[in-house]
């Protein structure tokens, strides 16, 4: 078997590149598609290390072919490059890792950075103090894997177990979450048989773990088995996009008829509040003059009173089942309800939210309700209809007056072109109810801005029998 791959060494090294540059390319277009999933953009560092370790593959069989043709320092310019492609490559794959994991370590972005300049100023160093430039090369790519290999795969193996376990298993995304597992693992494959198991070097480690320990008693190159964990990462994180955007639809459905019963618990409430509880208001007050014109002690009287305690029993019941149409107001400061609420998996999971409130507005329970159901809303309906990846939340005091703002970078539209949806009008209604300003600014590809202006406190901003909260 050994001697069938020496003999067939140029092919082995043209399908180990070929399946990195196909893994990149095919990450690269899927990561291209509109995807709610931060991890999806971040892809791109992932498709980066497949196509540029593809090119330096092929660097292997291009090189020696072209240096029968070309003079020596030309030559040893492409060896120099392929090295360069060799290192941004793992740069890229350490850049994949950092870019996931941002949201858990704030400067993780200058961990890739950093190793790469440290390479880099290896590489050059190498280069001087080297007597030939092949050993320079061979020194330089065995430390790239050291540097730059190793740790990049490991840390992107752990950014997708912490993508799995933070941003996909909350959404029910099971077997998302399995399927990233299984890219984790093809990392760590790959971060062994590609970071550490590196060519022979006459310094130590490489002296003595190095990938003849695979070779020599399989007789198999090692690039057939960095191969097979290529291939598998790519499998793993295409499927992985497929299923999470099944489930994304799946969540929007269910954010849909949510939508739905808030708007039907609305109708009812509003339909009970302005019919059925004000005919029994009425009623009791024509039972109340009745009962003023009929003898105290008459049998009419005893029936009346009777009456009259069973409609104060209808209405105890019916502002009773109001209540239950209204959703508990909030107990805690706004500052505190709005971060949770833009925690919620069904719409963290979706977009990045940035909340960012400067003051903590003197609001009753009622108005603070208010405002976090136009949060919801708003949010809900950048999850459902714009596609946004980013939602920002701020309020500011502005010409002495608080301003409340839900930005999102989604796809926009016209208002002047378009009729105001449930969501909107329900936003509308919540604003009126807190005497505030509500202010719609939106465009084609521009994003969705609602703005309310409210000052410090409004009154008690609502009616205790209001429904629909």
């Amino acid at each position: 078997m050994k001697d069938f791959f020496d003999l067939n060494r140029s092919v082995v090294l043209f399908i180990y590149g070929q399946a990195f540059f196909v893994m990149g390319l095919a990450i690269f277009l899927q990561s291209r598609r509109h995807s709610r999933l931060q991890l999806a953009r971040d892809l791109r560092w992932l498709a980066g290390f497949g196509i540029t370790h593809g090119l330096h593959e092929w660097g292997l069989i291009f090189i020696p072919l072209q240096a029968q043709y070309l003079p020596l320092p030309y030559t040893q310019l492409l060896g120099a490059f392929q090295v360069f492609l060799l290192g941004g490559s793992f740069s890229c794959l350490m850049g994949f890792g950092a870019a996931v994991l941002r949201d858990r370590w704030r400067h993780a972005l200058w961990i890739p950075l950093l190793a790469s300049l440290l390479w880099i100023m290896l590489f050059w160093f190498i280069l001087q103090k080297a007597t030939a430039a092949d050993e320079a090369f061979l020194r330089s790519a065995v430390w790239a894997r050291y540097l730059l290999g190793f740790p990049g795969a490991l840390l992107a193996a752990y950014g997708l177990r912490y993508q799995a376990q933070v941003k996909v298993a909350p959404l029910g995304g099971k077997a998302i979450a399995r399927t990233l597992r299984v890219a984790g693992i093809a990392l760590v494959a790959y971060a062994v048989l590609g970071g550490l198991l590196v060519s022979p070097a006459p310094f130590f480690p490489a002296n003595l773990l190095n990938k003849s320990l695979i070779e020599v008693p399989l007789g198999v190159p090692i690039e057939v088995f960095r191969s097979m964990a290529g291939v598998a990462l790519a499998i793993a994180m295409i499927r992985a996009l497929e299923v999470f955007e099944i489930e994304v639809e799946r969540m929007i459905a269910r954010l849909e008829v949510e939508r739905i019963q808030a708007a039907e618990r609305d109708r009812i409430g509003q339909e009970i509040h302005d019919g059925a509880l004000q005919g029994v208001y009425s009623a009791n007050l024509i039972l109340e003059t009745l009962a003023s014109s009929v003898q105290a002690d008459s049998v009419a009287a005893g029936r009346l009173t009777q009456v009259s305690q069973v409609l104060d029993s209808v209405i105890v019941e019916l502002r009773r089942y109001l209540q239950s149409l209204k959703p508990a107001l909030p107990d805690q400061p706004l500052r505190e309800n709005v971060r949770q609420l833009a925690a919620n998996p069904r719409f963290s999971g979706l977009m990045d939210i940035v909340v960012s409130l400067d003051v903590e507005p003197d609001l009753t329970p009622v108005q603070a309700g208010d405002l976090l159901a136009i949060t919801q809303e708003a949010l809900s309906n950048a999850a459902r209809h714009s596609g946004a990846s980013r939602v920002t939340i701020t309020l500011r005091e502005e010409e002495g007056r608080l301003v409340y703002r839900i930005a999102d970078n989604g796809a926009g539209f016209d208002p002047a072109a378009s009729r105001p949806g449930v969501g909107l009008s329900a936003i509308q209604d919540r604003a009126r109810s807190l005497g505030a300003g509500m202010e719609l600014r939106s465009g084609r590809g521009k994003g969705t801005q609602i703005i309310v202006r409210l000052s410090e406190r409004e009154g008690d901003g609502a009616d205790a029998d209001r429904p629909g909260r």
